[in-house]
């Protein structure tokens, strides 16, 4: 199995984890300083050990990375390690624009500052990996159109943001409904009629562009709605979807006040037709004492 030290500087940490997770799922041993250095160790000499027992140095390429002496000991090291072994040992890992050092410049980098999976794609084929379409829900609308799988991840995606905008209404009061068969994945939210004043709002992820698009007129059951009537792109996470709905939130609250009536919250998924009678059938034969299939 193949093993990668990454290198980097704390403000750069939230790609490496990103990236050490995937490379992780390709089948690469990682060692990730968050993971690897525990409370009461010396990190030194577990640095020390990580550079020595991991068979490439990955260095995130980015401005404060280069400033930083801990990058620069471990690019060191790990220099040292090549020259002793005769073979390639550092891995440039380009993120965010810099200059690079004299060093590397005759090094191909793997780039990841415009596109995560053509850097991952680059960085793999170092290890032997020709294919790294491994789907996920980070990344499942690159595959829409490939194979059905990405539906799943799709639904998944959904269901986080099901959650995650649900607690968000809970904190501020609203009442939520999601959509069944007749407007798939969205979500609309309700004031009940807070001062006098009936607001509803909706979110819904977009089934042809796969963003998330905004109503600020919606009604109460998102299944009485069209696709039309989401009009607004918020974009394409969980996350922007988050941000933006508390903002409306907070914003009304500094105008009304949260609303002050009880709230119900609607969550549930309706099967299809074919899932309904699948479901029943599987009941049905659980009762009986036949499980043949002649009858």
């Amino acid at each position: 199995m193949s093993s990668i030290f990454l290198s980097h500087t704390s403000i750069d940490k939230p790609f490496v984890e990103k990236l050490a997770k995937r490379l992780i799922k390709l089948g690469v041993k990682v060692w990730f300083d968050k993971w690897e250095i525990k409370t009461g160790d010396s990190i030194t000499w577990k640095i020390e050990e990580g550079i020595r027992e991991n068979e490439y140095l990955g260095i995130i390429l980015s401005q404060e990375a280069l400033n930083s002496e801990w990058v620069k000991s471990e690019l060191s090291a790990a220099w040292f390690k090549q020259m002793d072994s005769k073979k390639v040992v550092v891995l440039p890992i380009y993120y965010r624009n810099c200059e690079i050092p004299y060093l590397l410049r005759d090094k191909k980098y793997a780039d990841f500052r415009e596109n995560f999976e053509f850097g991952l794609k680059e960085l793999a084929e170092v290890f032997g990996i020709r294919n790294t379409e491994i789907i996920s829900i980070e990344n499942w609308r690159l595959f829409v159109g490939k194979n059905n799988n990405w539906k799943k991840y799709r639904d998944l995606e959904f269901e986080e943001a099901v959650t995650k905008l649900t607690d968000i209404a809970i904190e501020y009061n609203w009442s939520t409904y999601v959509s069944g068969t007749k407007l798939p994945h969205s979500i609309n939210f309700n004031n009940g009629y807070h001062n006098e004043k009936n607001i509803n709002i909706g979110l819904r992820l977009d089934g042809k562009t796969k963003s998330y698009m905004f109503c600020s007129q919606a009604e109460s059951n998102p299944n009485n709605m069209k696709p039309k009537d989401f009009n607004k792109h918020i974009g394409n996470t969980v996350n922007e979807c988050e941000e933006y709905l508390w903002r409306f939130f907070e914003d009304y609250k500094q105008i009304n006040g949260n609303p002050t009536k009880s709230r119900e919250h609607f969550d549930y998924k309706f099967p299809s037709v074919e899932k309904t009678a699948e479901i029943a059938k599987s009941v049905v034969k659980q009762t009986r004492w036949y499980q043949g299939n002649k009858i």
